[in-house]
């Protein structure tokens, strides 16, 4: 864990490094400097980035309330699903968790679910040492009670025919000394009937890949051009596709691809998930068990 998170703040400050080009600022950052000539050029810059910094900040707040604010099917599972949580504060990280657990007087063999996420995803005693490691890195050893991180956990959850759940982790992350909080995303599809986690190759025909990244890219392409909710993000390059191919939930209409901050787009801007109308798709999901899961 403490390797993909690490190599997460790495990856993440050289993508938006190389991969975001600053298109021209808004006329509305300009126009009243303008008509002000006697603003320094030195004046006029810290302005500008002002203005810039400002815009960022409220498109980023849009960008995490689409995330939060969007609907699951957390109700139809309430007898299924038991919202679980874990909050620990200390002087120099905040963890704070919550996630689903299978109810296994339902059915003993939920514990799959269960055992796989504590596992792999609530190892707290590795996160602390991460933390502290971390804060020894880039901390200064006397200002180390100021350097406050925090990891954040939430879900939402999504179901299908009754038997397959789908399940999206966002994993919010505030770092000592960066300028916004990064996120993170993990998706697990999980077949009740059968007590097994299902991937891409589960869902998806061989050889399908190349057709549903073009189809991923149009999805961006058209929000690029649609205005200035995405502006600054960029395709899907056939290299992250493969690194996020595992990465999505299914609804009844559509499937979502999740993507972390960086990989499609700046972290103020654009969007986390792309999502692609399952009748768009439908000939490259293959039938899993003489049934389709899906479509």
């Amino acid at each position: 864990m403490r390797t993909l998170i690490t190599s997460f703040m790495m990856l993440s400050l050289i993508a938006c490094n190389n991969k975001t080009q600053i298109k021209e600022k808004p006329e509305t950052y300009t126009t009243q400097i303008e008509k002000d000539n006697t603003l320094s050029e030195d004046s006029i810059q810290y302005v500008l980035e002002e203005q810039q910094e400002l815009h960022q900040e409220k498109t980023k707040s849009t960008k995490v309330e689409r995330l939060i604010s969007t609907k699951d099917d957390e109700h139809k599972l309430q007898e299924l699903v038991i919202d679980k949580q874990f909050y620990k504060a200390e002087d120099v990280y905040i963890l704070d968790y919550k996630y689903p657990y299978l109810n296994e007087n339902m059915d003993e063999n939920n514990a799959v679910f269960n055992d796989f996420l504590t596992e792999n995803y609530l190892n707290i005693e590795a996160t602390e040492n991460e933390i502290l490691e971390d804060k020894v890195l880039f901390c200064d050893s006397l200002a180390i009670g100021r350097c406050m991180d925090k990891r954040i956990i939430d879900y939402k959850i999504y179901t299908v025919k009754q038997q397959l759940i789908s399940v999206l982790l966002y994993k919010e992350n505030y770092y000592s000394g960066m300028k916004h909080s990064t996120y993170m995303f993990e998706c697990l599809n999980y077949d009740l009937e059968n007590h097994g986690f299902l991937y891409y190759d589960d869902f998806f025909i061989d050889d399908s890949e190349s057709e549903l990244l073009s189809t991923i890219n149009t999805v961006i392409s058209d929000g690029i051009n649609s205005g200035d909710l995405y502006y600054e993000c960029w395709e899907l390059s056939k290299e992250d596709f493969k690194v996020y191919k595992n990465n999505f939930v299914i609804t009844e209409d559509v499937i979502k691809f999740y993507f972390d901050d960086c990989i499609i787009c700046p972290s103020y801007t654009g969007t986390y998930a792309i999502e692609v109308p399952i009748n768009d798709v439908i000939h490259l999901i293959k039938k899993y068990n003489n049934k389709p899961l899906i479509g």
